[in-house]
């Protein structure tokens, strides 16, 4: 046969299909699904070849019937051949075209430009023989097919319609051929042979196909069929019956075996390479692609005994690259790897698989992303427009009574089956599914299937790339491994696996990995965190409860259980997250396809080494590093002569690192972290001929002295600091001198030194914000003095230069360049700051290179809210006249005053204000308040002078002065009426016009803002006292205001500075009052309070129409309210009941009055087109807001329809005397008539009267509306509207309930997850800290019960219960025979051994935990269940001198309620919703939400050490301050609707039944306290502005103890919200209230001792008596007693407690002031430190305070020595009498703060004898740092031994590094501790609880290594040791008594180690 052509239009294919579907359903009944073509008639169906069965064969046959027609001719005994066929085909094609093929002419021509592809076949032959004994031989080939994109407009792309192109086709044959074995000339061979004794052998091979994938090719083919294919025809509505609920489960029929194959047959498949190919771009070559390579082989063999398959995938990979360019820019994405199967499956068993996969390493780079990203967008539908959204019509007649027949109810189309009786659908109305018996059978015909699959993937690794273009980075990596088995899939599936997990980060300035998931560490031994995962298909059976017998629990269908024993622990460190914060940005990026700054293709090298010495060089690299243009011949870059390269000053040279090709595989990425990446380099000065080595492996700074020595100072070494950076993968080497400069100015600065005497010769050019490294010669000049210069002609060169030896002593140095043309000269700071480096090669921090910062020395901002000039004036020096410079300032703008000098230069200021020009001058002062007033002056057209006081912010920085000019307070007038402010001084007022929309400035005025001045001396920085210069007013405190609306009265005074708060304020009239919300804000600066007032009554239309309200008083007017507007309203009525009436403008109709101060949503009838009005009030705590929407689907109060036939029903409102009939068969919307009136609807029928249902929860029930007549009423949602639906049907009830309550649905899918507990340590790794620790545990032994389900006992019976099974396995234990049912104590009776209770109730028990994370997620198709729990969460703080260890805690209930209660969860989460078929609301049934009481307890120190973890650790930019600004300036010009927060957008509203949240209790202490952070360091700008905040209201933060802040609960019934209103209103809700409550705290400040405390601690008390005896007269008598006595202890203990606490803290707080005048920091650090460890226990607290007092005394007499000596050590000759006054005044102070801390900790011991409940303490000691910096994972031991290190003679040996301990005595109190310098025996002390040192050996003190012994270690010394006590000669040995034999060799190996390394 030629060649077949045929073209194929969308229209044509329609009609085809069209005619197929008819005459296949021809005669059929109507269908449920559309029967696909073809399917009936499996002898034409071509099977896929691929599949190789004998069907192609019988396809094949059925194609050549019409030439070879064969007939099976009579059997011979002649082996010779009975049939040969053949058919052959050159080509056949299809064309197809989009659109219709049009009918006019008799032979129809298709649009070629209408063309969308062309699919071919060619090449296709089939051979045939068969012999006479049915022996028989088939070939089948293909040659070639492809598939073209026809579409015109694509030219000159991969898929252009050039012929000639090789990339033209979407699917071709390779050009290349297989890359297997021998090349194939055709791309399918299909071999089918078989013997005369039936043995089949088929062999498929497929080679040479080349896929070139372009999806939005794809997507159009995939188009021309979907659009072409016929609509499917309507199906009728669904009658659901009876049978739907009442199945009857299916009768299992008795497995039959097939009989087994009698011949044999084997099947071949073999794919040889393909090359697939997904392209981004298809009209570009030069486009980003994916190629998939593999290769694949499938051998089947099926035998009468068994069936075997084999299969590989080999050499999977997947690379990315640009199309035209595949070598030279292919990046691995997946590396090759294998997958294999292997299947058994013997005659009559199951099949046994398994399937393992060879390591698996998938590369992920933002560049990966986005291609994928661009290749799938084509795949993405284009959006349609949403017509839906637009507000739908109001129906016609919406409020007149219907017929049913008139409408469409879906709940009415139901249709009751006669068959079925009417017990059948009560019982599907319950929900209850009886179950036919079963026909069950046990391996009757053969033992059952049981099939096997085992999968492993020993090891995934997924690594998440980061950096620039080609050199990419792994940044974080994955490393799982997979292990399952799967079980039965064929009758109930069962899967068994396990995961195991470690992810680490990667460190590029260390060049190391660190941990993220951590690994388990146990008995010694590491392994990867590990998950198990179970699923389980279950069988349909019910479970028939014995204590409910009327309500069946169906099973879920499939269950799937996540499990893990071990603990998730994960580090999160400081560098950890910038990986991350980097990582996301660079993959949302990619992800949103923002264009890359490097291309792919371009490359950059790994290592760049940069030359800033000044000096020409010579660098010599080792053999690891390969050449610039990546040629893997060569090793060197181009210009390098056996290997070494000439690098000039100032130049860089590009290297690349050697390429390991071979996997290197670690047993675990982070045991191999310190396996860093070394390379080495040696550089030469040629100058001086010096060589040194350099190995780069991680980012430090190393300092290598050369052999050149300067002149002066004689013999001072030069030296050359090499800087390693790392970055994205690139590690820069920077070889420089000691000391840069960095310019941190906006004007760039030209660096000089002085050659010889005279001579300055120019370094260089530092520009903004740019470093400039100096050169050697530079440095080591005579008088090593650098000079600077601005660059500009205007300058010039400094007068003085800085000396950079002494310069990081001198501090802060100011520098002037004099001008040239009399103007004012150039002032500068250079602020030097060292930084230690290695020296060479050792490990230690001993040499220091300098940074010498270029700042200004003041910058101006401009806070105010309006822009103003600034006129500076300068004393030239030598001159009489000031030089003037004029800056202008926009809002929020900020910049450096270049000729501004400190204490020289003024400022004068000018405004324009509120319509006047003001004026303010001041000098530029360094000695002022941070925070003072400056008065600026105005002249109004009168002449009158006016003043208005605004705040200046000084602060000094790092070299700068900041000066912010700003206004306390911003004043904001949104209410449309007049306002007026007075502060404290009642005759000053400021007026606010109602038209006035600008920002009023606002102070008080210095009575009250700022405080008098109290002393005009104050001390300087060096102890002395002076004269201030001028008097500047401080701002101190800020007092309250008054509010006037138009003619009131001023309202009662109110706090300004309560930010964050709202609430209103009163101002009273004659013949009422007017009300108005206050919002105070703060900017971000901190500096100023944004206050806005807005009315209190607010009018919001969301309707398209204008509409029009008004009071219901007389003298009321019409207000129009426009389309999308929101408006103040002022009633002028009062009273409780604020009313309104609403209309639509230009229409008669009114609206029935409704409130505005109560919330409700309430539709308001309207007969006109309309149809009503939505009202919606929203009240908060600062206003009343009224929205008016149009009528909504949904939001009638109801939809009655009444079913029965010839019955009546009368309905009215409650209260509301009209009345309406709804007759039979018909239906009414129905609104309330009287939205002031009870909202209840009463209804009659019959002699049934005044039924009444409130309409806003579902409920069914029924009346008798005659004797014996009953009529059923129901009620549900349909959507968004209540429909009350009242029938006589009871079938009717039963099926509409179950189609809106699934309450009994059986669940499809049940998961649950369980965690043992979870870790979260935060570690700064900048400063070597763990910060903090978050764990959640599990609990402790409990045991459970099981009625329905296990659920567990009470805490009391639970003590009970595991103190007899204790008792009982003891027994056990012992040898003896103990019975195992026991009677307890409190009755019950239980058997241990079979876990069985017998009394009170005879149930099952079981011994369990609680873990510390369970999930429970059910779904089913209406249903989704959720249910979580957190057993415990807690939070520590593990800084160093921590006042309080833990942060964050559960508190235990009391006594009484924990003894009587089951143990409960921190935090349960409980949730249910229903989704309806019928509608797309979702109703929340159930949703609770229950956090248990808590106490947090946070210091300072914890905060700051926070802050600074997750805060950038560069400062915020002058940019970004403008930026935030502007943010500032635009809240305060949003419009009223945005302030209010009213969403004019109607969302998607969900129903819910029961919201519940519950209260929140949560008990507060801070202190001002805390270790962990250096004093001296300036914190972070977070907590810059909000001690801004404290000191301009002048709140001064103390220590606050245990004040109690109760949040009250949350709660919503039968309500509607969309997402956006419910989680705003719970959010004000609870934040509202702890805002309150925190300015409250006054009631906990320090120095009152915290009375509230002691108020707290009785009422504890009191109530314990109350309620305890109440719970233990519930469980028996004998329990009162008991009960009473608790409560007796309770009362005593908090009673005294609470006093003691509170006279513990008053002289705390005394002590605190008293330490504080001794002028001595030592001895208050070393008291704080003291005082912050809390005492074990009483007689600990009573030898602390004692300790305290004695040392007091005695530090008080030997300071008058020792300080003297001390000051003049540190200061000289100043030093020594000022150590004089501290000592003297040491004498009285130092015994006092003793005595008065001896009470202060007596007392808290006390408090904790008391104390009933366990102290909580840290989970688990703080991580151990190492000395290489790098993180490791976290070991439990490890951490003790370090902390006891660290603890031991007050950390006299932190500098050790620790290695490791072994406790001697089993009560811990003894302890071993190997360093690297020596040994440590530390025994804790009995009375104060420190770690003292008993003995210590450095290894050089050891005569030889210790050795094991019989009781322990035995130390030989070098030099006898005197014994300790009085007769007794001396020792040379030492023996250390260690029980256990292994711990002893194990420390003795270590020892051994520590002292080979000492060597």
């Amino acid at each position: 046969m030629g060649n077949v052509a045929v073209g194929l239009s969308q229209g044509d294919f329609s009609v085809i299909m069209k005619l197929l579907n008819e005459n296949l359903t021809e005669g059929q009944p109507p269908p449920g699904v559309v029967s696909k073509p073809g399917a009936d008639s499996p002898e034409v169906k071509e099977q896929p070849v691929k599949k190789g069965t004998a069907s192609s064969v019988s396809a094949a046959q059925g194609e050549t019937k019409a030439i070879t027609a064969p007939k099976i001719p009579a059997t011979t005994d002649q082996s010779g051949s009975k049939l040969k066929f053949g058919f052959k085909l050159d080509s056949v094609s299809a064309s197809l075209f989009s659109g219709d093929t049009e009918m006019t002419k008799e032979v129809c021509e298709h649009d070629r430009a209408k063309c969308l592809g062309k699919f071919e076949l060619a090449g296709f032959l089939v051979e045939g023989e068969m012999m006479n004994d049915n022996s028989m031989k088939v070939k089948v080939i293909l040659k070639d097919t492809s598939l073209e994109d026809m579409r015109p407009p694509k030219q000159n792309g991969i898929t252009s319609t050039i012929e000639r192109s090789p990339w033209s086709r979407m699917i071709q044959r390779s050009k290349s051929g297989s890359h297997s074995g021998s090349a194939s000339p055709n791309m399918i061979d299909v071999s089918f042979i078989q013997a005369k004794n039936q043995d089949k052998n088929v062999d498929v091979k497929i080679n040479s196909i080349h896929v070139c994938v372009c999806t939005e090719f794809l997507m159009s083919i995939a188009d021309f069929f979907v659009k072409g294919m016929p609509p499917a025809p309507k199906e009728p509505p669904q009658l659901p019956s009876a049978k739907k609920g009442v199945k009857k489960a299916p009768v299992k029929e008795k497995p039959k075996l097939a009989p087994p194959p009698e011949s044999e047959m084997s099947i071949t498949v073999s794919l040889g390479r393909p090359d697939i190919i997904l392209i981004e771009d298809p009209s570009s070559y030069d486009s980003n692609a994916i190629i998939l390579e593999t290769e694949m082989m499938f051998k089947m063999r099926v035998t009468p005994d068994a069936t075997t398959m084999g299969g590989s995938i080999k050499d999977l990979q997947l690379y990315s690259c640009v199309f035209n360019k595949r070598d030279s820019t292919k990046t691995q994405i997946l590396p090759p790897c294998e997958i294999n199967l292997h299947s058994n499956a013997p005659y009559g068993q199951g099949q046994h698989m398994d399937i393992q996969m060879t390591d698996m390493i998938l590369s992920i780079s933002p560049a990966t992303i986005r291609t994928l990203t661009a290749i799938s967008s084509g795949l993405a539908p284009a959006q349609e427009t949403e017509e839906g959204s637009k507000s739908s019509a109001v129906p016609d007649n919406l409020w007149a009574v219907k017929t049913l027949a008139e409408t469409n109810f879906w709940f009415l189309n139901f249709t009751v089956p006669e068959a079925e009786d009417a017990a059948a659908v009560e019982l599907e109305a319950s929900g209850e599914q009886p179950v036919e018996e079963e026909e069950v059978t046990h391996g009757e015909q053969g033992p059952a299937h049981k099939d096997v699959l085992l999968l492993a993937a020993p090891v995934i690794v997924v690594k998440l790339e980061g950096g620039i273009g080609k050199r990419t980075v792994p940044l974080l990596i994955v490393e799982t491994g997979f292990q399952g088995e799967v079980r039965d899939w064929s009758s109930e599936l069962h899967v068994e696996s396990t995961v195991n997990l470690e992810v680490a980060y990667y460190n590029e300035a260390l060049a190391v990995w660190e941990p993220v998931l951590e690994p388990v560490h146990e008995n010694n031994k590491r392994h990867k965190w590990e998950i198990a995962m179970q699923v389980a298909q279950n069988n349909d059976v019910l479970l028939i409860d014995e204590d409910d017998v009327d309500l069946p629990i169906q099973p879920p269908k499939m269950s799937i259980t996540v499990k893990s024993e071990d603990i998730l622990n994960t580090t999160i460190t400081k560098t950890c997250l910038d990986v991350l914060s980097n990582l996301g940005k660079a993959f949302n990026d990619a992800y949103n396809l923002v264009e890359p700054t490097v291309k792919p293709g371009e490359v950059m090298s790994p290592y760049l080494i940069q030359n800033d010495t000044g000096l020409d060089l010579t660098i010599k690299l080792d053999n690891e590093f390969e050449t610039e243009d990546t040629l893997e011949t060569s090793e060197m870059p181009p210009q390098a002569d056996s290997g070494r390269v000439h690098l000039p000053a100032g130049k860089a040279l590009p290297v690349f690192g050697r390429r390991h090709n071979a996997l290197v595989r670690k047993a675990s990425i982070i045991k191999a972290t310190q396996e860093g990446d070394e390379k080495k380099i040696l550089f030469q000065i040629d100058q001086f001929g010096v060589t040194r080595e350099v190995t780069i492996n991680r980012a430090e700074k190393k300092l290598f002295e050369i052999n050149k020595k300067t002149e002066y100072p004689a013999g001072d070494k030069w030296a050359v600091l090499v800087s390693v950076e790392a970055s994205y993968g690139r590690k820069t080497i920077s070889l420089r001198s000691l000391v840069q400069v960095h310019n941190h100015m906006s004007q760039a600065v030209e660096v000089f030194y002085k050659k010889g005497e005279k001579d300055l010769v120019s370094v260089g050019r530092a520009d903004p914000g740019k470093s400039l490294p100096l050169p050697l010669p530079a440095l080591y000049t005579y008088t090593s003095e650098i000079y600077f210069k601005p660059v500009s002609d205007r300058y010039g060169i400094c007068t003085n230069g800085v000396n950079w030896r002494t310069a990081s002593e001198s501090g802060l140095f100011p520098l002037t360049c004099a001008t040239k043309d009399g103007h004012a000269s150039f002032y500068m700071n250079v602020n030097p700051t060292p930084e230690k480096v290695l020296f060479e090669d050792s490990s230690e921090m001993n040499r220091e290179c300098l940074t010498l910062n270029l700042h200004p020395t003041v910058i101006l901002h401009n806070l105010l809210p309006f822009s103003l000039s600034c006129l500076l004036e300068t004393k030239i020096d030598g001159g009489s006249q000031d030089a003037t410079e004029e800056v202008h300032l926009d809002r929020g703008e900020n910049y450096a005053l270049y000729n501004a000098s400190v204490n020289k230069s003024s400022m004068e200021f000018k405004m324009k204000y509120r319509g006047l020009q003001w004026t303010g001058r001041r000098q530029i002062q360094a000695d002022v308040p941070e925070l003072s007033i400056w008065t600026f002056e105005a002249t109004n057209e009168k002449g009158e002078k006016k003043h208005l006081d605004l705040g200046l912010h000084n602060k000094q920085g790092s070299g700068t002065l900041d000066i912010s000019l700003y206004s306390p307070y911003w004043m904001i007038n949104k209410t449309g009426m007049p306002l007026a402010y007075r502060g404290n001084d009642a005759e000053v007022t400021l007026e606010h016009p109602a038209d006035y929309k600008d920002i009023v400035l606002f102070s008080f005025k210095a009575k009250s803002l700022f405080s008098k001045k109290k002393d005009n001396k104050e001390k300087n920085g060096k102890g002395t006292v002076s004269e201030k210069k001028t008097k500047v007013k401080e701002m101190k405190q800020a007092g309250k205001a008054s509010l006037k609306i138009r003619d009131s009265e001023w309202s009662d005074k109110f706090s300004l500075d309560v930010v964050g708060s709202s609430g209103t304020v009163q101002c009273k009239t004659k013949t009422g009052s007017y009300e108005c919300g206050v919002r105070i804000d703060m900017t971000s600066s901190g500096l100023s309070k944004i206050v806005t007032f807005t009315p209190f009554y607010m009018l919001v239309n969301t309707t398209e129409t204008t509409v029009s309200c008004k009071e219901p008083v007389d003298s009321a007017l019409w207000l129009d309210v426009a389309p999308g507007e929101c408006l103040p309203f002022w009633p002028q009525q009062t009273g409780k009941e604020m009313k309104l009436k609403a209309k639509v403008k230009l229409s008669d109709e009114e609206t029935g009055p409704f409130l505005i101060n109560t919330a409700h949503t309430t539709l308001l009838k309207l007969d006109n087109e309309y149809g009503g009005l939505d009202v919606e009030c929203h009240v908060s705590e600062s206003a009343m807001v009224t929205t008016i929407g149009p009528y909504k689907h949904g939001c009638a109060s109801v939809l009655l329809v009444n079913q029965a036939e010839n019955l009546s029903i009368s309905f009215s409102q409650s209260g509301v005397g009209k009345t309406h009939s709804l007759g039979g068969k018909q239906a009414v919307l129905y609104t309330w008539e009287d939205a002031l009136g009870k909202r209840e609807l009463v209804w009659s029928c019959g002699e049934k009267k005044d039924e009444r249902n409130d309409l806003t929860k579902d409920g069914c029930g029924d009346v008798f509306y005659l004797p014996d007549c009953k009529l059923f009423w129901v009620s549900f949602l349909d959507g968004p509207q209540r429909v009350l639906l009242f029938t006589e049907d009871m079938a009717v009830v039963g099926l509409v309930q179950k189609e809106v309550e699934y309450t009994f649905e059986r669940i499809d899918q049940e998961i649950n997850l369980s965690l043992r507990g979870v870790g979260l340590s935060l570690v700064n790794n900048i400063n070597q800290t763990e910060v903090a620790f978050m764990g959640i545990t599990s609990s402790g032994i409990i045991w459970e019960e099981k009625k329905k389900r296990y659920k567990a006992l009470n805490l009391k019976t639970l003590v009970i219960l595991e103190a007899a099974y204790q008792k009982y396995l003891i027994e056990l234990a012992a040898g003896k025979s103990p019975s195992s049912r026991v009677t307890l104590e409190n009755k019950m009776e239980v058997d241990f051994e079979e876990m069985q209770m017998y009394k009170p109730h005879k149930r099952g028990i079981r011994r369990s935990f609680v873990e510390g994370v369970w999930v429970q997620y059910k779904t089913s198709p209406h249903q989704l269940q959720l249910h979580a729990k957190i057993n415990r969460l807690q939070f520590d703080n593990q800084l160093a001198g921590a006042v309080f260890p833990t942060v964050l805690s559960p508190l235990p209930p009391p006594k009484s309620v924990a003894a009587d209660s089951v143990p409960k969860p921190f935090t349960e989460v409980s949730l249910m919703l229903s989704k309806h078929e019928h509608s797309h609301m979702t109703q929340i049934k159930y949703f609770k939400v229950l956090i248990q009481e808590m106490a947090l307890k946070v210091d300072q120190g914890f905060l700051n050490a926070i802050i600074s973890l997750f805060s950038a650790d560069v400062p915020i930019s002058r940019e970004q301050e403008t930026k935030q600004f502007e943010e500032d300036w635009k809240q305060t010009n949003l419009p009223l609707v945005e302030i209010v927060g009213v969403s004019l957008s109607h969302g998607k509203k969900n129903f819910y039944d029961h919201l519940h949240f519950s209260p929140i209790k949560v008990h507060l202490s801070f202190s001002l306290q805390g270790g962990g952070e250096d004093g001296d360091k300036p914190t972070a700008i977070q907590a810059n502005v909000l001690n801004v905040f404290l000191q301009s209201v002048g709140v001064v933060l103390t220590d606050v103890q245990d004040v109690v802040f109760k949040l009250g609960y949350f709660e919503r019934n039968h309500s509607f919200y969309n997402n956006s209103q419910l989680s705003s209103e719970m959010t004000s809700h609870y934040v509202g209230q702890a805002i309150k409550q925190m300015y409250v705290l006054v009631l906990g400040l320090d120095v009152l001792g915290n009375p509230f405390g002691l108020l707290r601690g009785l009422t504890e008390g009191v109530g314990d008596l109350f309620y305890e005896p109440y719970q233990g007269a519930i469980q028996g008598p004998e329990e009162f007693a008991e009960g009473l006595a608790l409560g007796v202890r309770s009362l005593f203990g908090h009673a005294v407690g609470g006093a003691a606490g509170a006279a513990s803290r008053i002289t705390g707080t005394l002590g605190k002031g008293i330490a504080v005048l001794t002028f001595d920091d030592d001895y208050q650090k070393k008291r704080r430190q003291q005082l912050n460890k809390r005492p074990a226990n009483a007689r600990e607290g009573f030898a602390r305070g004692g300790k305290g007092l004695i040392m007091g005394v005695f530090d008080g007499v030997t300071g008058i020595v020792r300080k003297p000596m001390e000051g003049a050590k540190q200061e000289g000759v100043g030093g020594f009498f000022k150590g004089m006054g501290k000592g003297l005044v040491g004498v009285v102070t130092r015994p006092t703060s003793g005595v008065i801390d001896f009470a202060s900790t007596s007392l808290d011991g006390i408090k904790r004898i008391v104390d009933l409940s366990d102290e909580i303490r840290r989970l688990r000691p703080p991580r151990r740092f190492h000395k290489d910096l790098i993180i490791r994972p976290y070991i439990h031991t490890e951490a003790e031994g370090y902390a006891i290190l660290q603890e031991t003679e007050k950390g006299r040996y932190v500098d050790d590094d620790y290695v490791a301990h072994a406790v001697v005595t089993k009560d811990g109190k003894n302890v071993l501790v190997v360093t690297d310098k020596r040994i440590v025996f530390a025994s804790k002390g009995e009375l104060l609880g420190q770690w003292n040192c008993e003995f210590t050996y450095t290894w050089v003190d050891l005569k030889e290594p210790p050795r094991v012994i019989s009781k322990g270690i035995e130390v030989v010394l070098k030099d006898k040791e005197k014994k300790k006590f009085l007769f007794g000669g001396s020792s040379s040995k030492k023996e250390i008594h260690i029980t256990d034999k292994k711990t002893a060799e194990w420390i003795v190996e270590k020892i051994h180690e520590q002292m080979e390394r000492g060597r």
